[in-house]
């Protein structure tokens, strides 16, 4: 466990008891003949494996039980009978892993379904919510990926941005095991119902069996706290300066981010152009390697909070903060009056070492790190600056939205994309060149954003995206496009032809980079 960092854990037969033998049963008396046909110990067949896939959601997987069984059952006797495959979380292990999350990356990955994942409402129910036990959990109805496929494991590798060696799968499949192996993850496959945690992780394992281990999520910490638009590289130094104060403190380190934008709440008007959005800015900044980073509502009684109130109430008192680093041009308090001298006096009152941090040195070829200065360089379609200072290429999460059309008449077609934050900001108007994240695949691919003007379709703008060498339909699909470089801005052309000729010209240059 040394080179170690992040733990993936599956959920069937490793944290949760299975019980197939009791799901077969009830599906036999609901109806369905031989039902081990289709129950098999790691992948299922017919609807079970479709639903469990993401092909079908639930009613549609009652309605095909019904209609390949002639099944009179109600939704309620189904979704039993299907529940019935796993029973209970032993509390320890529920200890364990959140022992476990106080000092790695824990995440989930599960071949499950909908039914299944209700289970995970045993963690809450134990006093350790999962939210608080894994950074993020991957099942494959929502990614439409199943073990043992590589391509899961590489799903999660690039979202997570994991080190395969530095990350261990738990899981009780050998065939899941090697296909994780194959791509250099270290690997772990544990008997059935074993209690793998004295043997995989001594020290967290007796600390899970400490009745005095109480189930509270946070204890004597070194923080900061901020919106952190972006997570870019002013933010990472901040968290670099986190970790090692809260190293020479020998506590844990801990970052707050606001949700949502702190003008969102107190201008009703204001309408921020977000870099991230906030599930993506959490993974974000988990990924820097703090121990916990906690969302903080934002809202009009905490924007109402003097800077010694919050500092007492929500610092000391809610996240037992013990030292606080605050950013070196941060304030924050009701009307943002309060200077450093004042937070290190309420400090001293309470109990709470205050620091600032040192700014950033400046990149010799970018002279300003901060997230206006990102914000700006996007909008003028500077992305390969604004990727240098974000310290990752920047991105855009939507779902596929049915367009005019238009381009697959020109040899083009493209997705459609509505941004799943509608907050986020949108890029200056022209054609860039991307990857496209899909169904754990990255493809090549060129994006326009503008209005379109040689189609004439009116002043409505769109964000739309030619994939290279793909052929799915993937209408209502989530996708990812990350910005490459800035090519050129969006003109009219005087037919399409010549539409058609620039867009093969764009294609051929984006392929020969």
């Amino acid at each position: 466990m040394a080179e170690i960092k992040n733990i993936v854990f599956d959920f069937g037969g490793v944290l949760v008891n299975l019980n197939p033998q009791a799901s077969m049963d009830a599906f036999h008396r609901l109806g369905v003949p031989r039902p081990a046909d289709y129950l098999t110990p790691y992948g299922h067949q017919g609807p079970f494996g479709a639903f469990e896939n993401g092909d079908i959601d639930l009613p549609e997987f009652r309605r095909q039980l019904r209609e390949m069984f002639s099944l009179q059952a109600s939704d309620e006797a189904i979704d039993a009978a299907w529940a019935a495959f796993l029973e209970d979380i032993p509390y320890r292990k529920i200890r364990l892993v959140y022992a476990l999350s106080r000092r790695y990356r824990v995440f989930l990955l599960s071949n499950t379904n909908p039914i299944h994942t209700r289970f995970l409402e045993q963690f809450a129910q134990a006093g350790y919510p999962a939210e608080e036990c894994f950074e993020k959990m991957y099942y494959s109805y929502q990614i439409g990926l199943s073990k043992p496929g590589r391509e899961i494991f590489e799903y999660v590798a690039r979202d997570a941005r994991l080190k395969p060696e530095e990350t261990l799968l738990v899981d009780d499949s050998p065939a899941n095991c090697e296909a994780a192996a194959s791509l250099g993850w270290q690997t772990d496959c544990p008997r059935p119902f074993e209690d793998f945690g004295p043997r995989l992780f001594p020290e967290e394992a007796a600390l899970a069996a400490d009745e005095s281990f109480e189930p509270r999520p946070f204890e004597a910490c070194v923080a900061t706290m901020g919106f952190f638009d972006g997570v870019h590289l002013g933010h990472r130094f901040l968290m670099d300066q986190l970790k090692s104060l809260a190293r020479q403190r020998m506590m844990p380190s801990l970052v707050l981010h606001f949700w949502p934008h702190p003008r969102r709440v107190l201008q009703a008007t204001y309408c921020p152009s977000l870099l991230t959005a906030c599930d993506d800015k959490h993974q974000l900044l988990r990924q820097t390697g703090v121990d916990r980073v906690e969302q903080l509502a934002f809202d009009t009684s905490l924007a109402a909070l003097s800077a010694r109130d919050f500092m007492a109430g929500v610092l000391k008192d809610k996240y037992h903060v013990r030292c606080l680093l605050i950013g070196y041009d941060h304030h924050f308090g009701h009307g943002r009056r309060d200077v450093l001298d004042d937070y290190r006096r309420y400090g001293q009152e309470l109990g709470i070492e205050v620091l600032q941090a040192p700014q950033r040195p400046l990149l010799d070829d970018f002279p300003q790190v901060s997230s206006s200065a990102i914000r700006q360089l996007l909008a003028e379609g500077k992305v390969l600056q604004a990727n240098q200072a974000l310290g990752y290429d920047w991105f855009m999460d939507g779902t596929v939205v049915r367009g005019y059309g238009k381009g697959r008449d020109l040899g083009f077609p493209t997705a459609n994309l509505q941004l799943t934050e509608p907050d986020l900001l949108v890029p200056a108007g022209g054609v860039y060149s991307v990857e496209v994240q899909y169904g754990g695949r990255s493809y090549r691919g060129m994006l326009n954003i503008g209005t379109r003007p040689t189609m004439h379709n009116g002043s409505e703008r769109s964000i739309e995206v030619h994939i290279f060498d793909f052929g799915q339909d993937i209408y209502g699909q989530p996708l990812r496009v990350v910005l490459k470089d800035y090519l050129r801005p969006e003109r009219t052309f005087p037919s399409l032809e010549a539409l058609k000729a620039q867009l093969e010209e764009d294609k051929s240059i984006i392929l020969s980079r």
